[in-house]
């Protein structure tokens, strides 16, 4: 048999994994920030949350980044806190936002949505990066995002939606057949 020569085997030892924010390089080039939002009132600030309150993919993107060379803050929006949020974050290169459609309505003033949107509009306006914009948060909903990209080089065409009961039983009967 033939060996793939782009094949290499894996580590002996697993890399060491780290459960809380690692320090940025000093004097990185690039400062990034992961944004998360604390549902008010929630358990952990929000049911997509783990017990230490944050996303449980936050801290690993944000160490992912530092590992790439980068600084990497992860920075909470506080509804009520609006101004001081959009003059720490001018000090950053590019923001992940990681608060799922819809938890800005939960428990916080009327309108808080919208201040967040224009403050990330403004950012992109300026030229920093923004991931996920406003915009392609609306254009790509909130849970069917993968079966809106499924024909794309980077999705999976046998992926779907199911809306309504009757979709999903015979949908889902038909896909695993």
């Amino acid at each position: 048999a033939r060996r793939n020569p782009k094949h290499r085997p894996l580590p002996l030892t697993m890399p060491e994994r780290y459960n809380t924010l690692r320090p940025s390089p000093e004097g990185a080039k690039y400062k990034l920030a992961v944004i998360e939002f604390m549902v008010p009132g929630a358990t952990n600030g929000g049911s997509d949350k783990g017990p230490d309150g944050h996303r449980v993919d936050s801290i690993p993107i944000a160490n992912s980044i530092i590992e790439a060379g980068a600084g990497c803050d992860l920075v909470v929006y506080e509804h009520d806190k609006h101004d001081d949020f959009v003059a720490k974050v001018q000090g950053y290169d590019a923001l992940l936002v990681r608060i799922n459609p819809g938890q800005l309505s939960q428990g916080t003033t009327e309108g808080t949505q919208s201040r967040f949107d224009a403050c990330m509009n403004d950012l992109l306006a300026q030229g920093k990066l923004v991931w996920s914009s406003p915009a392609v948060q609306t254009q790509m909903g909130a849970k069917d995002a993968l079966v809106k990209i499924k024909d794309m080089s980077c999705g999976l065409p046998d992926t779907f939606a199911y809306y309504e009961p009757k979709e999903l039983d015979e949908g889902f009967k038909k896909s695993m057949a």
